[in-house]
């Protein structure tokens, strides 16, 4: 971050009283991460704060210090919204609505399809996380590191790197790491809890969703229904980590899973192997993320989802090859 941009936000956070956080829908663990551990340190500050995604946390994320204080919705009135996560405005849900709309507003992202909604943008696709621009932003800012803090942004690098094996993950993410690690956060936990532990419900549901997988010319898809979560009595958020298991799959370049929600939209996960793009099929679909791993929520009944995703990845997938 140059001087002139930390000016910008400074001179946003410095009179702001009453802040106004959000995440993204349909949340994951940098989401989650990164909004707590903002909120975390915001309030060493003396800041009056809501904490605010449209879609609940999900369980694997519940245990957060802070998790509870989440809410649906803000009230009232805001001095300043900061986006974190979200690659455009659309990807704040409701939360934001005209009524909020003359409030400034600070955009923390590290997606590259980032389209720059904010007052004052702050985007940097070299960050594995946007838990790990929250700490930079700690640091330059002179703010203390408390464990409730570290632990949540740790949960951010955690999760958008599985556990550090993804491509981007270089010195200064470790350094990251490293630096939250000694203010207390438990990376060992972080990981079990994160990444490894689910329900018997969840796996039972993966065990159905995979009996559905379908791969077409190096696409590998699946899909969960309402009708699936209601036989294993699980949650919408079982499926999460369904797309980085199966993108492991030798035949697959590009992985889809379209996940049915009780509103009847859809979210779609999408995943590829190095040298391949999804982020690109995510931004013509309205939503956005990485090249390797992007996603959306789609208005609309599950086939005309299923019809309309796939027909983007097959064009994608047959740019990029030829």
């Amino acid at each position: 971050m140059n001087q002139n941009l930390y000016r910008s936000i400074h001179d946003l956070l410095q009179p702001a009283g009453r802040i106004l956080l959000v995440t993204h829908v349909a949340p994951d663990g940098d989401a989650i991460g990164s909004l707590l551990g903002l909120g975390w340190l915001l309030k060493t500050e003396g800041k009056e704060l809501t904490l605010a995604c449209e879609d609940r946390v999900p369980g694997a994320y519940t245990w957060l210090p802070g998790s509870a204080e989440i809410v649906q919705r803000g009230k009232g009135s805001y001095d300043l919204i900061i986006s974190l996560d979200c690659n455009d405005r659309h990807r704040m849900g409701q939360v934001v609505d005209d009524r909020l709309a003359g409030a400034p507003l600070l955009n923390i992202d590290h997606h590259v399809t980032n389209t720059r909604f904010g007052t004052v943008n702050w985007v940097e696709p070299l960050a594995v996380a946007t838990s790990q621009m929250v700490l930079e932003l700690a640091d330059a800012s002179g703010w203390p590191l408390t464990e409730s803090a570290a632990t949540c942004l740790l949960n951010g690098l955690v999760t958008d790197t599985r556990s550090f094996r993804t491509s981007n993950v270089d010195t200064a993410a470790m350094r990251a790491v490293l630096r939250l690690m000694e203010a207390g956060a438990p990376l060992a936990e972080i990981s079990r809890r994160a990444l490894d532990e689910r329900s018997l419900a969840s796996v039972r549901l993966w065990g159905q969703a995979i009996e559905r997988l379908q791969l077409e010319d190096g696409i590998l898809w699946t899909e969960v229904t309402r009708a699936m979560r209601r036989q294993w009595s699980s949650n919408e958020d079982e499926s999460s980590g369904l797309a980085n298991f199966l993108v492991g799959v030798h035949e697959a370049k590009m992985v889809i899973v379209f996940a049915e929600k009780d509103d009847g939209t859809v979210d779609v996960s999408l995943r590829a192997v190095p040298h391949y793009n999804v982020a690109d099929v995510a931004v013509r679909l309205g939503g956005g993320g990485h090249p390797l791993a992007a996603g959306c929520t789609l208005q609309e009944d599950l086939p005309r989802a299923r019809e309309r995703v796939l027909a983007e990845a097959r064009q994608a997938l047959a740019e990029q090859q030829g």
